[in-house]
């Protein structure tokens, strides 16, 4: 008896309320782990509004910076990320390897729900780093070079060769990468005369050449840098190897920095959004509503303005000004073939490298 009078009171309250009680909007939290600045609020305001406006669903996200290719790989193999943005070699990386058939770390994309990769250049395109079993397990976002730059207030002229970190000059007046030592050790080959062909492969370098010169380079650098540069160092170097971003944040705080153009050619890392086996079901369309919308123009004309690198599409237009078209090389798919994309490498390889550079570390502490 009682539960139908209460039911009766409720059929009264929605006939005379006019219509039924609103519905409670849904929600869903997404994790992201990925590199400093690339998931910062203006994005991720964008994208709740999206996710608003196109699936009534309120949405949180949850940001963790990376700061080495073991976070992209401990988020994805532990489910505690569901996007996460690694460098294009990782995900086949022997000890990183995320293709296992038996546990699969990554999922593929649905590019019914990615139209903006439409615009991608073509040499991104091609590129197979995230291709498995002829399915898309990750989408370019942006590429930069493990950059030579220089403090124009002291370096007058554009530096014409990374053999510049070895003038006695500028000894204790630059700083270098540490936890992707494998840059260094490329750069130290080219000076050498090694080819792009060599970087990627021990057994194409000769590690009693390269061990002497890479020993110069770390003891003579005033600091050594994990993740990213810190700008606030800036003012009182000369030389920098960056990956971009902190020459954006120097010049911001009233530096005066540029990117050079070695003659010997550099290296170039690929950064990917991936979308990990934590996101399922609608989650997972999120995930890719996430992806898409960091190809629009507008935020891929923000990896230019805010990350100091290259965006992956041909329609950032005019959002960049003429000299950020040139000195990030917009639109310009030849320049990519220019530069040597990181490669997955051999264990041999791997552990080669890492004996060289833990060798170079402890001359410097001495």
């Amino acid at each position: 008896m009682k539960k139908a009078m209460l039911c009766i009171i409720l059929l009264l309250a929605v006939y005379f309320t006019g219509g039924p009680w609103p519905v409670l909007a849904a929600s869903e939290t997404i994790h992201v782990t990925c590199w400093e600045g690339y998931a910062d609020k203006a994005f991720i305001d964008a994208f709740k509004s999206i996710v608003k406006d196109k699936y009534k669903t309120d949405v949180e996200v949850k940001v963790t910076y990376a700061t080495g290719q073991e976070d992209f790989y401990n988020a994805a193999k532990n489910g505690t990320a569901d996007l996460i943005s690694p460098p294009a070699d990782t995900p086949k990386t022997p000890r990183f390897n995320c293709f296992n058939k038996n546990n699969m770390l990554l999922s593929p994309l649905d590019m019914n729900n990615i139209p903006n990769a439409k615009h991608m250049l073509p040499f991104f395109k091609a590129d197979e780093s995230l291709t498995y079993m002829d399915k898309q397990y990750g989408m370019p976002y942006n590429c930069g070079p493990y950059g030579l730059a220089y403090n124009t207030a002291v370096v007058k002229q554009p530096p014409a060769s990374w053999n510049i970190f070895w003038d006695s000059q500028y000894t204790g007046k630059y700083t270098i990468n540490n936890n992707f030592h494998k840059v260094n050790i490329w750069m130290t080959a080219l000076v050498l005369g090694y080819k792009y062909a060599d970087l990627f492969d021990i057994d194409k370098l000769d590690r009693n050449k390269i061990q002497p010169r890479l020993n110069e380079l770390v003891k003579g650098a005033k600091s050594v840098w994990d993740g990213e540069a810190n700008p606030d160092e800036f003012p009182q170097m000369s030389l920098a190897t960056t990956w971009g971003f902190a020459v954006v944040k120097a010049n911001q705080k009233g530096g005066s920095w540029k990117l050079a153009n070695p003659k010997e050619g550099g290296t170039a890392w690929i950064d990917y959004w991936c979308i990990t086996k934590a996101a399922t079901g609608q989650k997972k369309k999120l995930c890719e509503e996430w992806i898409n919308l960091h190809l629009s123009p507008t935020f891929q004309a923000a990896v230019v303005k805010q990350q100091g690198v290259s965006p992956v599409v041909n329609n950032v237009g005019d959002l960049v000004t003429p000299e950020e078209k040139v000195l990030f090389h917009v639109g310009n798919n030849d320049y990519f073939k220019t530069v040597a994309i990181w490669q997955v490498m051999s264990e041999k390889t791997e552990k080669a490298f890492g004996e060289m550079w833990e060798a170079a570390k402890k001359l410097r502490e001495k």
